[in-house]
């Protein structure tokens, strides 16, 4: 089966590349999903998360004829997506507007009973993320939010592997000093 999806998006993005119209929005109807899903967890708002999916699909269209089709499509459109992201929070920074008000969230899988000790931790460690330079904070969330596997990481990042595997023990280090206080008290854990 997922062969078949290879040999699908392949040929759509092959057809897209030669000027079908039709090609490139199955193509978009295929990953739309994935790519708002992507952008909402970086930008966390849906009418910026919108822009972005679609300001990543205007720029995919206009660069469709120099895509590998030997290459899987999701990591270049999150590689799209995460610079447009990118873009936009930089745009919102400059307006003084606060940047973690619209940053992603971690999930919470706890009952209710201590969802407001949950918000606060939520909240410490995002403050922790966000301070952590850009391309840290980009792999720590392809990593443990879109659970994007190495391989995938240097795809969508334009990188070595062995450089992603580094990025992502600094990136986890850096997370580790910057939560020290609560890693301490055992409150919470930085991913391995």
């Amino acid at each position: 089966m997922k062969t078949l999806t290879i040999h699908l998006e392949r040929d759509l993005v092959t057809k897209a590349a030669a000027g079908s119209r039709e090609a490139f929005d199955a193509l978009v109807d295929q990953h739309y999903e994935a790519v708002y899903a992507h952008a909402y967890r970086i930008l966390r708002n849906s009418d910026d998360a919108s822009d972005a999916t679609q300001t990543t699909f205007v720029k995919a269209l206009r660069s469709i004829s120099e895509f590998d089709v030997e290459r899987p499509m999701r990591p270049w459109l999150y590689r799209i997506c995460g610079n447009v992201c990118i873009d936009l929070a930089r745009g919102r920074h400059r307006s003084n507007e606060p940047i973690d008000k619209h940053a992603y969230m971690l999930e919470s899988k706890d009952d209710l009973e201590g969802a407001a000790e949950q918000n606060d931790l939520r909240e410490k460690i995002l403050r922790a993320i966000m301070n952590l330079p850009e391309k840290y904070r980009r792999i720590l969330i392809l990593r443990h939010y879109e659970q994007m596997a190495v391989e995938e990481i240097a795809e969508a990042l334009d990188a070595p592997e062995g450089t992603i595997k580094s990025w992502l023990f600094r990136a986890r280090a850096m997370l580790k000093k910057e939560l020290a206080p609560l890693v301490e008290t055992g409150l919470c854990e930085v991913p391995a």
